[in-house]
């Protein structure tokens, strides 16, 4: 084998692009903080605000994040943008309360910055951590698994019912009384049918067709008188029985909730 091809591999190897992994390019957060210090310093204010968003994106632990943020609070106090500058406090000292000031600033600012941390401070100790034992919430999907099923509540009992007695139709009087309207009616035909042949009896010139005639005369008139009599039985029966059962109170019984 050729002693240049040899060198060549071994160089390949031992090289450092080849041996360790490659460096990310991106800026480290320190490297972001020291450009937003160089910036600020040449009073660079607003370049200074955009090394400090890049270092805020690339801070590895909520520590840098609150730096970072800071920071900024106290590049925006220098602009003049108080509203901006305290917010950027509260949300860098709500990440680190103990946190302080990058640099020495103006008692304005520091006024401020102490009155954030103290506010930031009082919203916390309302807020305390609950118990490492307290009872933890149940997701809802466990929760329907746990409940219990409905119970069904019996209704109220008929002892509580409003309980009325309902009337019933009179039956009995009125099959009487039809009774006696059908009794009647078939005497008064007989009854007619009686006196036809009376009338007859008298209008016939022989003896054997009087004697006829008057012979159905009278079992027609029997026969009414009997009828007649058992209609008006009949229609008394009803009138009797309408009165007593008119007041008296049948067995069903009606019942309303």
């Amino acid at each position: 084998m050729d002693l240049r091809i040899v060198l060549g591999l071994v160089l390949m190897l031992v090289s450092p692009a080849w041996s360790q992994p490659a460096a990310s390019t991106g800026p480290s957060f320190q490297d972001l903080m020291s450009a937003a210090t160089r910036a600020y310093d040449e009073l660079d204010f607003e370049h200074a605000l955009e090394e400090l968003d890049a270092a805020t994106l690339a801070a590895r632990d909520d520590d840098e994040r609150a730096r970072a943020i800071i920071y900024r609070g106290f590049v925006l106090a220098d602009l003049g943008r108080r509203q901006e500058s305290l917010a950027a406090f509260r949300a860098g000292l709500a990440l680190r309360p103990a946190a302080s000031l990058p640099v020495k600033v103006s008692p304005k600012v520091t006024r401020d910055f102490e009155d954030v941390r103290k506010s930031v401070q009082r919203e916390q100790a309302r807020k305390p951590r609950p118990p490492a034992d307290a009872p933890r919430a149940v997701p809802d999907a466990q929760l329907a698994q746990t409940r219990p099923s409905p119970v069904l509540v019996p209704s109220a009992p008929m002892a509580e019912a409003d309980v009325r007695p309902a009337r019933s139709t009179p039956v009995l009087p009125i099959a009487l009384l039809g009774a006696g309207a059908v009794l009647g009616g078939a005497g008064g035909y007989f009854g007619l049918k009686s006196r036809s042949n009376v009338n007859a009896a008298r209008d016939d010139d022989f003896h054997d067709d009087r004697v006829s005639h008057l012979d159905s005369a009278r079992g027609q008139a029997l026969a009414a008188n009997v009828l007649l009599g058992a209609a008006v039985t009949a229609a008394a029966g009803a009138a009797v029985t309408w009165l007593l059962t008119r007041d008296t109170p049948s067995s069903l019984a009606e019942v309303s909730p």
